[in-house]
């Protein structure tokens, strides 16, 4: 951190980050200097490379640096800076790295630049699971949102810890949204390992209830969604288990 406020603390000095209508200040690469493009010309554009390079290679540190060793006469040019320029231009970044990335699966993921939403859609058992990243203008000075309540099947308390971590991945270790859209898609698929299927309907994930199978039959063992055995129950006139045909005696999962 110490390195980062003096990096950060000296480029500040002479880059130009309150100009949002120069296109041109990324094109400076090196620090030459002849008749035509003087010193004095260069060194704000280097300084204002610095600060972009420093946001988008170390967030967490500049997002500390911001909010408590910023001064306060700089801190609203700061993050203008970073939601017209660093955060457009990480955000295009982040998108062309999924759309190249060979490790997502069945995985379907979709974002915007304009609303700054990136959504993955994972099918398990013909059922929708979807998770939504809400990345604010001014992030990484801003937190980002994360929304699980759509992962159908998975218990609150569960895809509530699933969307901390992936915060916590994003807001304060340096992760990418790629990164946190594959450890999503490992929870989901953890969580979906080894499951059978419900004996009645042959869906893990209940069709009415998105819930996965919660009633066990103590005598042989097998889960069914509560639905399904109440269905078959009524259907049959029996209070049988669907499989062994003993009567029934269960405990819910």
């Amino acid at each position: 951190l110490a390195h980062c406020k003096k990096i950060l603390s000296l480029a500040l000095r002479y880059a130009v980050i309150n100009n949002h209508k120069d296109e041109n200040w990324k094109s400076c690469t090196s620090m030459c200097n002849d008749d035509n493009d003087g010193y004095d010309f260069k060194v704000p554009k280097i300084a204002t490379l610095v600060v972009f390079r420093t946001v988008e290679v170390l967030p967490t540190l500049v997002k500390k640096w911001w909010s408590d060793d910023c001064p306060r006469s700089l801190q609203s040019q700061v993050s203008e800076f970073v939601q017209y320029r660093v955060a457009p231009d990480t955000l295009k970044r982040e998108l062309a790295r999924i759309n190249s990335a060979s490790g997502i699966g069945d995985m379907e993921v979709s974002g915007s630049c304009v609303s700054r939403e990136v959504t993955a859609t994972y099918v398990q058992d013909e059922c929708k699971l979807s998770v939504m990243i809400k990345i604010p203008p001014s992030f990484p000075l801003r937190n980002v949102e994360v929304d699980c309540q759509k992962t159908l099947g998975i218990a609150e308390k569960r895809w509530r810890h699933w969307a901390l971590q992936i915060m916590r991945m994003l807001n304060s270790q340096d992760g990418s949204v790629l990164d946190a859209l594959l450890l999503w898609k490992q929870n989901v698929d953890k969580e979906f390992e080894g499951v059978e299927p419900c004996p009645v309907c042959y869906s893990v994930l209940c069709v009415k209830t998105h819930a996965m199978p919660n009633l066990e039959c103590k005598t042989c063992h097998n889960r069914f969604h509560t639905s399904c055995l109440y269905k078959w129950f009524q259907s049959s006139g029996k209070s049988q288990c669907v499989l062994c045909q003993q009567p029934w005696s269960g405990a819910k999962i």
